[in-house]
């Protein structure tokens, strides 16, 4: 058991419902079978229950080149998920995908309705700074992809584009729903 990794999250956890509340809950309900957005975490089926099963899991100390610089990662094989991303240049040309960002992040993500994949049995989280105190970033079932960094300018959540203009963004990845 790695104590080190379980405190860390543990504390990230405590400082994100500190820190921004609203914006940890979002992540939750992101994460939840039926509601979710991108991959989802199974065996739950509220926030609060998804919470708990984090808090609960053991967390070991994980890297993969996805992570952004002065993030740190944490896994776990505790609980599994489906994993809910899928590159934008597999979806058949002419695609729409909707631009989002509903956490807040001030990002705009691509989203698209389709089928959820694999089936995987661990999951990252992934801690960074913020207010000077390590926060979770993000948690979800799989490989982490990189964070989209298309600015949410006013007008782009909620936007219908093609898969063309998506990539012609910079975005690489959809997420599924």
């Amino acid at each position: 058991m790695n104590m080190k990794g379980k405190k860390v999250v543990v504390t990230a956890i405590a400082f994100t419902k500190v820190v921004d509340a609203q914006y940890w809950r979002k992540t939750l309900e992101q994460r939840l079978p039926g509601g979710g957005v991108g991959s989802v975490i199974l065996g739950v089926s509220t926030p609060e229950e998804l919470e708990q099963a984090l808090l609960e899991a053991e967390w070991e100390a994980y890297s993969h080149p996805a992570i952004s610089e002065g993030c740190t990662a944490f896994r776990t094989r505790s609980l599994r998920g489906l994993l809910g991303v899928k590159p934008l240049a597999e979806l058949p040309a002419g695609t729409t995908v909707t631009l989002d960002d509903r956490k807040g992040t001030g990002r705009v993500s691509a989203v698209v309705e389709g089928v959820r994949g694999d089936d995987v049995d661990f999951l990252v989280l992934i801690v960074g700074e913020e207010d000077g105190r390590e926060i979770v970033f993000t948690v979800h079932p799989g490989e982490p992809v990189r964070p989209s960094s298309v600015q949410a300018t006013p007008g782009l959540h909620g936007k219908k584009i093609t898969v063309e203009e998506a990539l012609g963004m910079g975005l690489s990845t959809a997420k599924l729903v």
